[in-house]
């Protein structure tokens, strides 16, 4: 049985800045990734191209004495998030992004804090829902119905745009799975290693896999966008994660409050995807979702408290 002290409120603040640093990373992520996969390269293999240049990356800097036997010793943990997180949930991601719009992705991807909020309160411990959680829920759901009513050009969504969707919505299940395992694992391996792990062997896994299924694509000659857009997501994976356990592992901190901070992700991340790629800009149905999104953050965070001073009046 697990014993929760008082947790300082400071420590409690790093844990939500640290969360709230790596949301603004992932909100940059969408446009990026569409400009990489525009230089004739496939979702697979340019995730798992990313990933493990990133996990080499971060295992030259968390190499340590005994990093093998740390790995055995903890390898449902690290499976999990080798196999949950990276493979499944990337996988779901990278081919998401590539079915809809940038920022319908983006915006869709929004929906993981309310969605984490929900698999707390089932899988989670000392983390339940309430109603004013619950309401927020209802009301992230309504801005998605406004969001998947169509697509980037106003039209109705096809197939491939519905079926990328469900590809995110996916993703975002899988990655919840983890986060809750990571913030719930009593052994406390360093959040850099833990990074430099899933991102290594996933990183490889995803690779492998989509050699296999989309062909060996070269990834030398190719224009300078590419490399720039790889950059950029290589540096955002090299912390934003990294940002992300840390705040997993903060004490007092709960998932379900660190996971509310990615509701920056769909305001920051389609004003990205509207500046940065042509084909892309605003229309009504996902302006009015993105608001309605955000609003639900008002309701988790400050839903009781405007509904007792309403009472007040």
């Amino acid at each position: 049985m697990r014993i929760f002290a008082a947790a300082d409120p400071n420590v409690m603040k790093k844990g939500i800045l640290l969360a709230v640093l790596a949301s603004v990373l992932w909100a940059i992520v969408n446009p990026f990734i569409k400009q990489g996969l525009s230089y004739d390269f496939t979702p697979m293999n340019f995730a798992g191209l990313r990933f493990t240049i990133v996990g080499i990356i971060l295992f030259a800097w968390t190499w340590h004495r005994g990093m093998w036997r740390e790995i055995v010793r903890q390898r449902r943990l690290f499976a999990n998030l080798i196999l949950i997180n990276m493979f499944l949930g990337y996988s779901a991601f990278y081919f998401g992004v590539d079915f809809v719009s940038g920022a319908i992705s983006s915006i869709v991807m929004g929906l993981t804090p309310l969605i984490n909020v929900l698999l707390a309160h089932l899988l989670a411990s000392n983390d339940r829902l309430n109603r004013y959680k619950a309401v927020s829920l209802v009301v992230s759901l309504a801005g998605l119905l406004l969001i998947v009513g169509t697509g980037s050009d106003g039209e109705p969504l096809d197939w491939r745009g519905i079926g990328g969707i469900v590809l995110l919505l996916l993703c975002i299940l899988f990655q919840g799975y983890s986060a809750i395992s990571v913030s719930e694992d009593k052994e406390k391996v360093d959040p850099v290693f833990l990074n430099a792990v899933q991102m290594f062997f996933g990183g490889l896994l995803i690779y492998g896999v989509g050699i296999a299924a989309e062909g060996f694509h070269p990834f030398w000659a190719k224009p300078a966008g590419f490399y720039a857009s790889l950059g950029v997501l290589v540096f955002i994976s090299v912390f934003a994660f990294s940002f992300w356990f840390m705040a997993l592992r903060t004490p007092g901190t709960k998932v379900s409050d660190v996971n509310m901070c990615r509701l920056i992700n769909p305001v920051l991340g389609a004003v990205l995807s509207w500046v940065m790629l042509p084909d892309e800009y605003p229309d009504f149905s996902t302006v009015a979702g993105m608001l309605v999104i955000v609003s639900s953050l008002v309701i988790y965070f400050k839903g009781e408290a405007l509904v007792q001073r309403w009472r007040r009046r």
